[in-house]
């Protein structure tokens, strides 16, 4: 029950219904690739277009926000390790943005308060019987429980293919794939419902230990602080 009332919170802050949440838009400016909003298909063909356009080309990318699909998350990151690119969170980075671009960044600069925070896995982000149930509830009969099957399917493949290519990437990056569940044991979902905290965060100490390197601090040194727009678990 602990868990199904946690994934649910994940599902409420995945779809952007947050106070942090930017409004979306990529642009170049100082010669950083400035990202804010959802990770999203526009958003991820608009930094790329701009990238390649560019004669002085961006050497880090700026990106506020609250994350958005898996796969379109491991695009940007991979985009990220392509240009060998660093990142730097100035406020807000969560969910798909924590797992994959801030990961994936060259050197990792973190603002003196920023809110850095992971919810959960590739696994995690599967499509529950309930979800499907609203989806196919106009049909009837036959052609109801065939859709369902066609539409579970689907979205089991989906994530299939997701956790072996999310394995791939961390992989790549030398990162222990466990950040992203570290959160997830018996013990911290209860804890983190009970503080109605949205996921976790984690201190620099324990990133250098789980393989991400090169954190950086754009001012004063960074360490995860308790806020109560945005509570988060602070594991150490």
């Amino acid at each position: 029950m602990f868990l199904t009332r946690f994934l649910k919170l994940f599902v409420l802050v995945a779809v952007g219904l947050f106070s942090y949440e930017a409004a979306a838009g990529v642009s170049i400016e100082n010669r950083e690739l400035v990202y804010e909003g959802p990770i999203s298909a526009k958003n991820n063909e608009r930094a790329i277009t701009l990238y390649e356009a560019a004669v002085d080309k961006p050497s880090t990318l700026v990106i506020t926000s609250g994350g958005g699909n898996v796969d379109l998350g491991m695009d940007l990151g991979e985009f990220i390790l392509e240009h060998d690119l660093d990142v730097k969170v100035n406020t807000f980075c969560f969910s798909s943005c924590a797992n994959y671009v801030f990961t994936a960044g060259k050197n990792k600069w973190l603002g003196e308060n920023a809110i850095l925070g992971w919810h959960g896995d590739a696994a995690s982000a599967y499509w529950r019987d309930s979800d499907i149930n609203a989806m196919v509830r106009h049909l009837e009969g036959e052609e109801k429980s065939k859709e369902w099957q066609e539409l579970r399917q689907h979205y089991d493949d989906i994530t299939r293919k997701s956790v072996v290519r999310e394995k791939q990437f961390f992989k790549r990056i030398s990162t222990d794939h466990a950040l992203l569940t570290i959160g997830l044991s018996k013990d911290l979902v209860k804890a983190a419902v009970k503080q109605k905290a949205r996921g976790w965060t984690v201190t620099p100490a324990l990133l250098e230990k789980m393989g991400v390197s090169n954190i950086k601090f754009i001012s004063s040194p960074w360490q995860p602080k308790n806020n109560p727009r945005f509570p988060l678990l602070i594991l150490q």
